[in-house]
């Protein structure tokens, strides 16, 4: 059989197996056209996964203080970014005291 004779029996085989009357034609399936804020949010989901992959790459761990999150290799430096940033509260039990560093 020629190669030409293959390429259009497997043709034709595709074209049969093909949904031409829409029988199997599934809503969930159809693509939805992309709107500005589905574009935005894809853009926004990429550039936060390229964030935290590089992140990981510089060896970097999240630390948090209260709604704040500091990135930073060991808890000593994320306590030293937090307290120059102002995050870091220090409780000093023996009078009770907050202190805000």
């Amino acid at each position: 059989m020629k190669k030409s004779h293959a390429l259009m029996t497997m043709m034709g085989m595709a074209m049969a197996l093909s949904d031409q009357n829409g029988i199997y034609n599934d809503t969930e399936t159809v693509r939805k056209p992309l709107t500005k804020e589905r574009i935005e949010e894809r853009k926004r989901l990429k550039q936060e996964a390229i964030e935290k992959k590089r992140r990981e790459n510089y060896g970097l761990t999240e630390y948090f203080y209260g709604e704040n999150v500091i990135y930073a290799r060991n808890k000593k430096n994320a306590d030293r970014k937090a307290r120059n940033k102002g995050y870091f509260v220090e409780y000093n039990s023996s009078n009770g005291i907050i202190t805000k560093n």
